[in-house]
């Protein structure tokens, strides 16, 4: 089982590193991490309640556009989703995406910057 604290060092340094380079950027993804993690706190509600469900696939893109740190903390705080392998996995790939994505952004822009 993973760790909230863990998940939260995480998104606070994946966040921090954003900032440092990208201000605005980080912002974004701080603002629909929040957003994500409220999602899973109302999906989980639901969940229990058995009322209308979030789509999967809208928690996927909102994760790839980078409110993963949300999702993943969501996750954990919430325990929703943590025993539904293909949840799990397509979470962990749009999570990937999105972190390589940035880091290529991240870098091009200091390339630049240096320049």
């Amino acid at each position: 089982m993973e760790s909230l604290t863990f998940a939260l060092y995480i998104s606070s340094l994946f966040l921090s590193i954003t900032a440092v380079i990208l201000p605005k950027l980080a912002i974004a993804y701080l603002a629909l991490s929040a957003y994500v993690f409220l999602l899973y706190y109302l999906d989980k509600q639901r969940a229990c309640n058995h009322g209308r469900r979030i789509p999967e696939a809208k928690l996927h893109l909102l994760n790839l556009l980078g409110g993963w740190p949300g999702g993943y903390c969501g996750s954990l705080a919430f325990r929703h989703k943590t025993s539904k392998p293909g949840f799990v996995r397509t979470f962990r790939l749009t999570t990937a995406t999105n972190t390589v994505a940035t880091l290529l952004l991240l870098a091009d822009t200091l390339k630049h910057s240096n320049q």
